[in-house]
């Protein structure tokens, strides 16, 4: 798409794959987030507004959009007012909806694996109990993820820093070294891996967070290096501030001069 020509008027699921430049199954999967622009009554979308939405969501797909062929260009469909993002949700699966894995991760924009893991969430932040066998109440679970999972739900409600890649789900308490740092933070910040050598330097600079665990601490497992739990990886990730500006609990260390 070049910068003289707009999408067009009208799009329906193909032409935003093409445009886009993506399989069918992402575009089910985006038209599917509480947060995507919502459909007209004749099943199609804004175009504008899904332009939008990628360029701010999806970035790495926007950067590689391409023009559409005349022929899929269709005249503005009259319609009302937009519907705001709160009643996108509500047409997509109402609060009352039962959804199975599938329709949870559709929901929330994650795989089905993470959404296993979330339904053997046990214990004061269990995850809501089925309504039937294989099925829970939308609602319920949209408030569990708002409490448990707010990464989650900031993203896929706007309300958090944009993220490329989003950093994987698994066991708060896994650990991760520098290195691993510097992957989910490059991934969610630019959509590849920081270099293992620019990580240790943001250590250094202290644009990192401290490290939960360090060698010669005594407790369970051993480390050998200072190590971060997945949990405070993706709390800065998603509480990122201008560049340069110091993480919480650290100090910018001087030279001396000689």
């Amino acid at each position: 798409m070049t910068p003289s020509r707009r999408p067009p008027a009208r799009i329906d699921r193909a032409g935003i794959g093409e445009t886009y430049g993506e399989a069918p199954r992402i575009v089910d999967t985006w038209v599917k987030l509480l947060n995507f622009p919502a459909p007209g009554a004749d099943g199609k979308w804004d175009a504008q507004q899904v332009d939008d939405w990628v360029r701010a969501s999806r970035p790495h797909a926007w950067s590689a959009r391409t023009v559409q062929p005349e022929a899929a260009v269709s005249e503005p469909v009259a319609q009302g007012e937009p519907e705001s993002v709160s009643e996108t949700a509500e047409g997509l699966a109402g609060r009352d909806e039962l959804l199975r894995k599938a329709g949870l991760a559709l929901r929330y924009g994650v795989s089905e694996a993470a959404v296993d893991a979330w339904t053997r969430v046990a214990g004061a932040t269990a995850f809501p109990d089925e309504v039937e066998p294989g099925r829970w109440r939308a609602g319920a679970v949209d408030s569990w993820v708002e409490k448990y999972r707010a990464h989650v739900w900031a993203e896929i409600t706007g309300e958090g820093p944009k993220v490329v890649i989003a950093p994987p789900e698994g066991d708060p308490k896994d650990l991760y070294d520098v290195g691993g740092y510097g992957v989910i933070l490059g991934n969610a910040t630019r959509g590849k891996p920081l270099p293992r050598a620019t990580a240790q330097t943001y250590k250094r600079q202290g644009h990192l967070e401290p490290p939960d665990r360090k060698a010669g601490d005594r407790k369970r497992p051993e480390v050998f290096e200072d190590m971060w739990f997945l949990e405070t990886i993706t709390r800065h990730v998603y509480s990122r501030r201008g560049q340069g500006r110091l993480r919480a609990g650290r100090t910018r260390r001087t030279r001396k001069k000689t």
